[in-house]
This record gives structure tokens, sequence and C-alpha cells, in this order.
């Protein structure tokens, strides 16, 4: 099952689960809806994966961590991100926001996946919008994160972002991943890879 929880920088966070088995995806600013969920569905948080890390898709996670004793999951490439606020952008246009304990950090590659019920999760790493982006792939769902939107891809202008990178992600991804895949990007819309392969510029051709 998936929940999308929509939060205030029109970010997305995603919660999924089998059973009683749950992770989050980017946890934003709506903690308290985010809690309200898990506090009614009682799941068993198995942690908490990170997309980027940009702030507006972890500014929870201190919430979180402090409340269900769980682990924030990071490419080793972005773990700097959670830890200064100039890479993560808080400093430019919310509270300085920095992760608060780096115990509670725990760094994945592209070789590593996470188990979720008798699914697994697998790790895209897709540089471009910063050189730690990932996507997660679980069943026939990608979470995009900033990487891939309805229609475009993130934003290149950013510290570590990198133009060529990210369109050669977003081309991977088509490769990787059937039409059907359903895309949960962390703003906007979902989509599919087929309608990204018609509609997006970045991709189409």
């Amino acid at each position: 099952m998936i929940k999308a929880i929509l939060n205030d920088f029109a970010e997305n966070t995603y919660i999924i689960n089998e059973k009683e088995d749950a992770y989050i995806i980017d946890p934003g600013t709506n903690y308290e809806k985010i809690k309200e969920y898990l506090d009614k569905k009682k799941f068993n948080l198995k942690g908490i994966l990170l997309t980027h890390g940009h702030f507006d898709h972890i500014i929870a996670v201190n919430n979180i961590v402090r409340d269900y004793n769980t682990t924030i999951y990071i490419h080793e490439n972005e773990r700097d991100f959670l830890f200064d606020s100039s890479l993560n952008l808080s400093g430019l246009t919310y509270e300085r926001f920095v992760v608060a304990n780096k115990s509670d950090v725990s760094t994945f590659t592209e070789i590593d996946k996470f188990n979720l019920g008798k699914e697994k999760i697998r790790i895209i790493h897709t540089p471009g919008h910063t050189r730690g982006s990932v996507c997660f792939k679980y069943k026939n769902f990608l979470f995009s994160g900033d990487t891939l939107f309805k229609g475009t891809i993130g934003r290149t202008d950013l510290p570590t972002s990198n133009t060529l990178d990210i369109q050669k992600s977003v081309k991977n991804l088509v490769q990787i991943c059937s039409d059907n895949t359903i895309v949960y990007p962390g703003h906007g819309n979902f989509t599919t890879i087929l309608n990204e392969k018609y509609d997006n510029p970045f991709i189409k051709g």
C-alpha cells in the first residue's frame, strides 16, 4: 500500500507498507500528518528512505527518529547534506536544519536493497539533481524524488547538480523500468514511464 502526504513546499512524502512493516520516503514538513497515519495503522517502521538531501525532503527526520527510534538511510554520496545547511538549502529559505545525531544515519549504494514483506526495494543511483540522488523501485512503482517529474526533470542549478548527469539518469530510468511503471515524484502528480516517453522533452526522441 502507498500513502502520499503533501507538505508545505509541495513536496510529496510517501509511506509504503506490506502488512505491518513500513518505510517512509522523504518525510517533509507535515510531520503531524505523517505521525497520525503511522499511529493509526500501528506500523512497524523499518526506516526512512531519502531520495536526496534537500531540506524539504528531510525536515521531519529528527522527529521521526525521536518518536519511532528508526534509522535514516541515504546514498553514501549524499550523507553530507544531512549535516550541512548550505548543501541541504535550509539556510536559504527555511530555518537552518541538520540531522541531530550522526549515529542515526546509515548510507547505502546502488548494490544494496531493502526488504519489505516478500518484496525488495531497489535503489537506482540517479545523479544530476544532486550527486547522490536516487530513485526507489518497489514492485511496479518508482519513487523518483527530484530526478523525474511529470513532463520535466529536476533542477540542476544547485550545489552538486549536473545537467548532463541528470539527462543520463532519466534516460537510464526508462531503460530500467517498464512502460507501465507508475512514477511517484518528489513534487507534483504521478505519471508513468510510457507517458514520459511521449511527453517529456528530456526523454522523448
